[in-house]
């Protein structure tokens, strides 16, 4: 794609995701789709080397759009039916699993492409049928549009175009569409049961390979890590994964999860496996020697118990503190941390956090680019580590805005939830936001994360300025219509 159409693509898809971000009106709505659709479908082309070697295999380039459309068709009709189920399979594939070495920088994604591509079909065709449900998202929803605008709109001063173009669409524009189809959804069963044993399914699996990782001393993947395991004085796990910082946080949500269930859940009987399932899980996030994932685990953890236990929690907090420590310095990058200076010590994240202050002076309104700060930090594959440094270095002032607001708005939502909507999962929704913030303020993945753009709509759709009505069954609208 010519250079100077990126942008413009860029920008014309996400005021589409704004739009469906923010409304409900159907022709506002088919408006929307329309406009993601036109802006996006070209970025995603220009960004996949699967494209030219289809367009060389003309044969096989018509295979794999009968292919394309077939599912396409399939998917719409599944979520027409079943809406529910976008989410978890978004996050399903949103865990990026890279299947091949070198991992692949947008291949991996086309699924998710997909399946997105059919909920907003499927979303459009309920509305046009006058079965559209509204957007729920409220606060919450204004919030994350701005955010998706202002980060498109980097592509035209970004100091890394193609670093810029790749985070956008790999991230920005599909997962604020993800938030725009899972704040359509009433937070209830089955979408809120199913949920928590997908995180806690996903966990376990990617545990049990770490577990057998750190016994065979293999990694996938990751040819960096395989080096610094080699020459360092530990093993660390990544799973299926490529980063163990990124197996550690899907550990640490599934921890945060269980430990919720376990307090706020009924009937206690039935969570069983669960309890058991957090011994691997706990013992798989050890492996991965992930700090931050630890941290974000203790944050999501302290917020339930301040719920659960009130007062009381002040002594819960106090006990985690001691446990985490010792636990720390039994490690071999605690017992580091006692004669290592602070730069050090934080795995440069100072440094990096330094470096998106300077950046951020050096560009205070515009930033450098979404990305692009690897480029104009001149630090080869280097990211924030920080997301509130990160999003000013990078977005400027109003990107930091734009974070500030989603920030305010989430906590909104979670201090007004409706009566009717489920108190436990409204309080485990807010400790596993709380715990992906946590892991955000070490490491560079908030809004390249799935996890946070669902549990963000969530959250706002159980407190949401629409009203929580009930709605038809799945399939009742097309008996009432007798189509």
């Amino acid at each position: 794609m010519d250079g100077i159409l990126i942008p413009i693509a860029g920008i014309v898809a996400a005021l589409g995701v704004a739009l469906l971000l923010t409304t409900g009106a159907t022709p506002l709505r088919v408006a929307g789709a329309v406009l993601a659709g036109a802006g996006g479908v070209p970025l995603v082309l220009s960004r996949t080397s699967q494209a030219q070697e289809l367009l060389d295999r003309p044969a096989l380039l018509g295979v794999g759009v009968v292919a394309g459309v077939v599912a396409l068709a399939v998917l719409t009709l599944v979520f027409m039916r079943y809406p529910w189920l976008v989410p978890p399979i978004a996050l399903v594939i949103g865990l990026r699993i890279p299947l091949r070495t070198p991992p692949s920088p947008t291949d991996h994604l086309l699924p998710l492409y997909l399946v997105l591509a059919a909920g907003t079909i499927a979303l459009v065709l309920r509305s046009l049928r006058g079965n559209g449900p509204p957007t729920r998202l409220g606060y919450v929803g204004y919030a994350l549009a701005a955010y998706v605008v202002i980060a498109a709109a980097s592509l035209a001063w970004t100091a890394d175009r193609d670093a810029t173009a790749y985070a956008v669409v790999a991230f920005t524009l599909p997962l604020g569409l993800l938030a725009a189809l899972t704040g359509t959804l009433l937070p209830l069963p089955p979408l809120t049961k199913v949920l928590p044993w997908l995180l806690i399914a996903a966990a376990t699996i990617l545990a049990l390979v770490a577990i057998w990782q750190w016994q065979t001393q293999e990694i996938f993947w990751n040819e960096k890590l395989m080096r610094t395991n080699a020459y360092g004085g530990f093993f660390r796990t990544n799973s299926l994964l490529f980063d163990p910082s990124l197996f550690g946080r899907v550990e640490a949500l599934a921890l945060v999860t269980i430990v919720g269930l376990l307090a706020l859940a009924r009937p206690r009987k039935l969570l069983i496996l669960p309890a058991l399932a957090a011994i691997p899980i706990f013992l798989g996030l050890a492996t991965s020697y992930s700090q931050s994932s630890l941290l974000a685990l203790c944050v999501g953890i302290l917020v339930i118990a301040c719920v659960v236990w009130r007062w009381k929690a002040v002594i819960g907090i106090g006990a985690i503190i001691v446990i985490v420590a010792i636990g720390a310095l039994a490690t071999p990058q605690g017992r580091d941390l006692l004669h290592e200076p602070a730069q050090k010590a934080s795995s440069a994240r100072l440094g990096l956090v330094q470096r998106s202050i300077d950046l951020f002076e050096a560009h205070p309104i515009e930033g450098s680019g979404l990305g692009a700060f690897a480029t104009a930090t001149d630090k080869r594959k280097a990211a924030p580590h920080n997301v509130i440094a990160g999003t000013a270095a990078e977005l400027g002032i109003l990107g930091a805005l734009a974070l500030l607001a989603v920030l305010l708005s989430v906590l909104w939502a979670i201090r007004h939830r409706r009566p009717d909507a489920d108190r436990p999962t409204h309080i485990i929704l807010a400790a596993l936001f709380a715990t992906i913030l946590a892991h955000a303020l070490f490491y560079d993945t908030f809004f390249a994360d799935p996890s946070t753009w669902v549990i963000a709509a969530l959250l706002a759709a159980g407190a949401g300025l629409v009203p929580l009505e009930t709605e038809p069954e799945p399939g009742e609208w097309i008996a009432r219509r007798g189509l």
